[in-house]
């Protein structure tokens, strides 16, 4: 017989430390061991509006399955909302479960506790279940995956590059030559340091604060902060360095005493089985130019190899290329997202056939002749049997206007047609105008396309920083076509893809620019430079990228140039687009597309699908970012956030 409890109460949960600890497994739950979650709620548990949850799963009285959950307050779309989490913080969560031929297997289990998921949703008690940090490879992740009414609710959320410690490995190019430079110069001794010995935590906390003070002071890194601001977390973590000997510190010293030694620069890894677990970073700012985050890796890896401590070195969360340089291994992990249904949205309102434009170009007839013909309305989205584009690349209704525009103007005298004309181009350029930094040609349909589309009557200035050619689809791409297909080539191909989808979002041609930045290695100056030109070109414009907090470097750091901007005062209005499904902050707001506009933005992603290769059409973003096109193609949702969110 199964049965399913809940633990609330900090008694109950240090009555549990036996039984759980028997469940748990070296290199798959150090995140949600006992100690760890003890030590998590030991800081938290007065923070107003948090609520223990631990759903205990039993089998004959046996404990086989624990979900370490934890009530939590939060806001959503500007609103106080009740969300149950992971009371816990770190790159891996999942649900533990016991082992055996006589247990329920870890597929049972995980349905039980997802049934108390359900029912707290259900119930009222949470209004949002949102659990991050999933490991692709668990059998909680495995079972959500099978399930026809859970795995909606899995998307993908980040990788966690880490290294295979058990066969060779190298440095990137000319870290050892900075490593002996820094130690040639200076006196500076690795040690390494169990737990809190020596007050290493509080002495590892002013190198961190420093090096973001310089961040943000030297490099207008805005968004840096350190998490030792935040009194809870650090309590936390000082919890398990007092409580336990899990966490491991290297630290380059200038003297050989660790007791007095000045800390120079360190990395914290959390000890799990043969597994080191990467946490926390810095250096002095003075110390930057010995490229310290390599040098001091290099440093520890030695020492790591040489006295066998770890069989795998993870390097924490995060798709940075500085990690690559070390390690092709990744293991992504996933977010469980449970949310009430929304009530249907009601049917948005006819809107006005007739078009404005077309009425200021019609000219009215001389006394005693006949009014010439009006050309055809346009049909209203209640009547037209097809919102999607025309195979010309614009919305139907656009087409139509247009078509009725041309006409008019053909019947007019040769004066009154260039009057029109210079009417029609001072209305665009009087427009109040969006001025879009897209980082890679497929980002604006992906991730802001519905809300391009859903102001038709703004004038969208699109800026393509990259060309997009750092993507790897090109060596599918050569085995689907088979023959070679050079770079050129493929960044015609994709430029092609680009400018179709974007007609199909209606913006003129004459309004895209290409920057021509380097795909994977744009800088923030550079992205700054370029909002810089445009903000003064276009005063009052509003200004739209991807969020510096998306975990693609590129996307980031067009986010950050913005925040910048926006804090410079260059730019007024600013928001920043969540990479949908991939980061979903529910504290960001969702774009309310109808339907018309949702029409348009899958009109732009099927540009990214179309393959016809005698065209030069290749279906280069659908190759490259074949899920990301699929779910917005299914779903095509999008949230936007200000500056002011961390």
């Amino acid at each position: 017989m199964i049965e399913t409890s809940i633990c609330r109460t900090t008694e109950g949960l240090a009555a549990l430390r036996e039984e759980w600890e028997a469940l748990e497994r070296p290199g798959e739950s150090y995140y949600t061991s006992h100690r760890f979650v003890s030590a998590w709620w030991a800081s938290y548990r007065h923070a107003p509006g948090y609520r223990l949850h631990v759903v205990l799963v039993r089998q004959e009285g046996q404990l086989v399955g624990v979900g370490p959950f934890a009530f939590r307050p939060e806001k959503r779309e500007g609103e106080p909302v009740t969300v149950l989490r992971w009371a816990s913080h770190g790159d891996y969560l999942s649900v533990l479960h016991a082992d055996g031929p006589s247990v329920a297997s870890p597929q049972t289990i995980s349905g039980h506790v997802l049934a108390e998921l359900d029912r707290v949703v259900d119930d009222g008690e949470a209004q949002v279940v949102q659990l991050t940090g999933i490991p692709s490879e668990s059998a909680f992740a495995w079972h959500v995956r099978t399930s026809q009414v859970h795995h909606r609710r899995l998307a993908f959320l980040i990788e966690n590059p880490w290294m295979d410690l058990r066969g060779p490995w190298s440095a990137p190019s000319h870290t050892g030559k900075y490593l002996r430079k820094l130690r040639r110069e200076h006196d500076v001794h690795l040690h390494t340091f169990t737990a809190d010995e020596h007050g290493i935590l509080d002495r590892i906390a002013e190198v961190h604060r420093a090096e973001k003070n310089h961040l943000i002071e030297t490099h207008a890194r805005s968004e840096r902060h350190s998490l030792y601001d935040d009194d809870r977390r650090t309590e936390h973590i000082r919890q398990v360095f007092t409580t336990t000997d899990d966490a491991l510190t290297f630290a380059f010293l200038d003297g050989e005493d660790p007791a007095t030694g000045r800390v120079l620069a360190y990395r914290t890894v959390f000890r799990d089985g043969r597994r080191l677990l990467s946490w926390n970073s810095a250096y002095l700012p003075e110390f930057e130019r010995y490229r310290m985050g390599k040098v001091l890796q290099l440093a520890i890896l030695e020492h790591v190899t040489e006295h066998d401590l770890a069989d795998e070195f993870d390097l924490g969360a995060g798709k940075y290329p500085w990690k690559f340089e070390w390690t092709p291994h990744q293991r992504p992990t996933y977010r469980y997202l449970l949310k009430p249904p929304r009530p249907p949205a009601a049917k948005p309102a006819p809107v006005a056939t007739t078009s404005a434009a077309t009425r200021a170009v019609t000219p009215a007839p001389a006394a005693g002749t006949a009014r010439p013909p009006s050309p055809s309305p346009s049909p209203s989205p209640a009547s037209s049997s097809s919102l999607a584009p025309a195979d010309d690349g614009q919305p139907p209704w656009r087409r139509t206007v247009r078509r009725g525009v041309r006409a008019a103007i053909a019947r007019m005298p040769e004066p009154a047609a260039q009057q029109a004309k210079r009417v029609a181009r001072t209305r665009r350029l009087t427009r109040a105008v969006t001025v879009w930094y897209v980082p890679h040609p497929d980002d604006e349909s992906i991730f802001m396309g519905g809300a391009i589309a859903s102001e038709p009557d703004r004038r969208h200035v699109i800026v393509l920083l990259t060309p997009g050619e750092g993507s790897q689809a090109i060596h599918s791409l050569r085995r689907r076509l088979g023959r070679e297909i050079g770079l050129d080539e493929f960044v015609a191909a994709r430029d092609r893809e680009f400018a179709a989808a974007v007609a199909r979002l209606g913006v003129d041609r004459r309004d895209v620019h290409r920057v021509g930045l380097p795909d994977g290695g744009i800088t923030e100056d550079s992205v700054l430079a370029v909002i810089r030109r445009h903000a003064r070109r276009r005063p009052g414009a509003a200004h739209r990228t991807m969020s510096y907090l998306d975990p693609h470097p590129d996307h980031a750091t067009a986010g950050r140039a913005l925040r910048r901007a926006h804090r410079l005062g260059l730019v007024g209005d600013a928001k920043f687009f969540l990479p949908v499904p991939q980061v979903l902050d529910e504290r960001a707001e969702r774009v309310v597309l109808d339907e018309r506009a949702r029409a348009v933005k899958k009109a732009a992603l099927a540009e990214y699908r179309l393959f016809e290769p005698e065209q030069g059409r290749y279906a280069i973003g659908r190759r490259s970012v074949s899920e990301l096109v699929t779910y917005h193609h299914r779903t095509p949702e999008e949230r936007v956030h200000g500056p002011e969110l961390d």
